[in-house]
């Protein structure tokens, strides 16, 4: 059985599955929490590494599922082109990856460092 990765939504990536990029979409949602914030999540790696990463998703529906599941977080569901969130998650020092989440899970991780 491959190693995984757990995310606090109890989601786990294969460890096959870490440093890809193939998976996301040429449109992304974000979900914008005020100015220029945007939802972000926190996961651990298999050697207990942990790492920050900018949420998005495929589509408005997958990221208002997202908030739901989360208590507390509310926000607009913005529309950005895969390289404007790029851009955003290098703009935040704390972010090393943006996360891409299907079914309130991680399925593709794009590093930025």
């Amino acid at each position: 059985m491959p190693d995984l990765l757990d995310n606090p939504l109890g989601t786990t990536l294969e460890e096959s599955m870490l440093g890809g990029f193939g998976g996301f979409p040429d449109r992304l949602y974000l979900i914008g929490v005020g100015g220029d914030k945007y939802a972000a999540n926190n996961a651990s790696l298999p050697d207990g590494q942990s790492i920050d990463g900018l949420a998005t998703f495929p589509d408005p529906d997958e990221a208002t599922t997202y908030m739901s599941l989360l208590a507390g977080l509310s926000g607009e569901v913005v529309s950005k082109t895969f390289e404007e969130a790029r851009e955003i998650t290098l703009s935040k020092p704390r972010l090393s990856c943006m996360f891409l989440f299907r079914d309130a899970r991680i399925v593709d991780i794009h590093w930025v460092r």
